[in-house]
């Protein structure tokens, strides 16, 4: 699965991307951490954003995550 929105990539295949699920209140969410490929889409950073996930729909569920969903920071061990 390689979501691409904007500059945003994510692939599970670059050890900078991944996910992490989380359970709150009978709903899913996932934190994504992906690739910010800058306006240029040749810079590599780490950008972070969560939102509701789907174990019908993985795909659709990051896709919706990386357009739509709430910025979350590093923590300070990053």
């Amino acid at each position: 699965m390689r979501v691409e929105v904007n500059q945003l990539l994510y692939d599970p295949r670059d050890p900078t991307c991944f996910y992490i699920l989380s359970e709150s209140a009978g709903r899913l969410y996932a934190f994504v951490q992906c690739i910010d490929r800058g306006m240029d889409l040749k810079a590599h950073y780490r950008a972070r954003y969560w939102g509701e996930y789907s174990h019908d729909d993985p795909d659709g569920s990051i896709r919706l995550i990386l357009t739509h969903g709430g910025k979350w920071p590093g923590l300070p061990l990053d």
